[in-house]
């Protein structure tokens, strides 16, 4: 088994953050708004002004992890072809 690269891990993880704000929503059912890429994370949902925020979201945190393993893979696969093309 090898290890995990930490650096990559952490790089995987703000990238995940860090697409959900600049990523389009996803509209389902024309009251609930989804975000994450590949796999929404975060649903919220369309409510009155008076409701807390808080309640009217929800965090799916397996989701979230699943993103951020597969963007930790994608990255450490380009790090490997990019050091195949590199050595002769």
């Amino acid at each position: 088994m090898k290890k995990i690269h930490w650096k990559i891990l952490n790089a995987a993880l703000w990238i995940e953050i860090v697409l959900s704000y600049f990523l389009p929503f996803r509209v389902t059912n024309d009251f609930q708004y989804q975000v994450g890429f590949p796999i929404s994370f975060i649903s919220v949902y369309d409510t009155k002004p008076s409701i807390n925020p808080f309640m009217s979201m929800h965090f799916n945190p397996l989701g979230f992890v699943l993103d951020v393993v597969v963007i930790y893979l994608l990255i450490t696969g380009l790090i490997k072809l990019y050091q195949k093309k590199r050595t002769p």
